[in-house]
């Protein structure tokens, strides 16, 4: 009987650790300056040139809503616009909790499109501009989240 107990308890501290030690670790990780030094492998298609406010590194923590677990999980999220020669190259970021043990990390150059105040993905990414602050979106389904300047990036 006294087995049962301890693991109960085993459980019930992963259970809510897990959770817990996630929201607190939500704005660990990001992009790093050597992430973004050297060439891209990738560059963006320019419909329209962007709005200047969207250069340089964004991050912020997406409180992303699970419906078919009915709650928010925090992702972070950021990303670094820069022009090089005449074309503009975008790194991710986005940390996404899979489960209460397991996380999966996005991040690299991406081929995304710009156009002008915005910048949007096949897979449903948006970032935009709107009264003179950036912002990111997935899939249209959240409330967008207000990103800072990453200040560690530097400017572009």
């Amino acid at each position: 009987m006294k087995m049962n107990g301890v693991i109960f308890s085993i459980l019930l501290f992963v259970t809510i650790s897990g959770p817990l030690h996630m929201a607190a670790n939500a704005e660990t990780g990001g992009i790093s300056p050597s992430d973004i030094a050297g060439a891209p492998d990738k560059f963006c298609t320019v419909k329209k040139e962007p709005d200047p406010a969207l250069l340089g590194g964004w991050k912020g923590v997406h409180q992303n809503y699970i419906s078919k677990l009915s709650e928010h999980r925090a992702e972070p999220v950021g990303y670094y616009l820069k022009k090089v020669g005449n074309r503009y190259a975008l790194y991710f970021y986005r940390k996404k909790q899979e489960t209460d043990l397991t996380v999966t990390v996005y991040h690299g150059w991406r081929d995304w499109e710009i156009d002008g105040d915005q910048i949007v993905s096949s897979t449903g990414v948006k970032i935009f501009t709107k009264d003179g602050a950036v912002y990111y979106s997935w899939q249209n389904s959240n409330k967008p989240t207000r990103l800072s300047r990453d200040e560690k990036l530097g400017e572009p």
